[in-house]
């Protein structure tokens, strides 16, 4: 699968160059230039990691990182901030709005493509997980597909079992300790290979 770069830069000449120094190690760049298309680019593309302008047109590249990081969706991608912003006065904050890596303009090429391989890596485990909870089961109404072990807890009540079914139609689990038709329970699903059981 190619490895998707979303680039957000409002300069055209330093775009061209992060996405020559990209496209150099086989890297695909996007490119948004403010921070309304950087949003909506990362929530059509879900590229694997953002290069990301704090001197945007229209908004501060620290308000698209802060909403990027509060997104469930978007808010595990690494953002790698690449700007002409004094490290004195931005990394700190940038770092705290949940930047993985800081680089000031002109960024050397090696520095970049080492950082955005070290993010890359550090991802390998969320996806290995994805993959063994996307065997048991798919997105909204589809159903899980194989039986898997459960722990669930509701309005006094504390149980373990296998959840048989599991759908925003209705679920089947053959446990321990009964429950009634209505009941709001917090399940744990336990997936193997997988020390952390999934909160469902």
């Amino acid at each position: 699968m190619e490895t998707t770069i979303l680039i957000v830069d409002d300069a055209p000449d330093h775009w061209n160059l992060l996405s020559s120094i990209v496209r150099a190690h086989h890297f695909h760049p996007i490119w948004a230039a403010d921070g309304i298309q950087a949003l909506s680019k990362a929530r059509e593309h879900r590229p694997h990691v953002i290069l990301l302008d704090l001197g945007l047109p229209g908004g501060s590249g620290f308000v698209v990182l802060e909403r990027l990081k509060q997104n469930r969706l978007l808010s595990a991608i690494p953002v790698i901030v690449v700007t002409a912003q004094a490290p004195a006065v931005a990394e700190q904050r940038a770092r705290k709005s949940g930047a993985s890596a800081f680089f000031q303009k002109p960024v050397k090429a090696d520095e970049l493509i080492a950082a955005i391989r070290g993010v890359l890596g550090s991802q390998e485990s969320s996806i290995e997980k994805a993959d063994r909870i996307s065997g048991y089961g798919m997105r909204k109404n589809q159903r899980i597909k194989k039986l898997a072990p459960v722990r669930y807890r509701g309005d006094g009540i504390v149980g373990e079992g296998m959840i048989e079914d599991l759908s925003l139609s209705g679920s089947y689990i053959n446990g321990n300790t009964p429950v009634v038709v209505g009941m709001a329970l917090a399940l744990q699903m336990f997936v193997p290979g997988d020390p952390e059981p999934l909160l469902i």
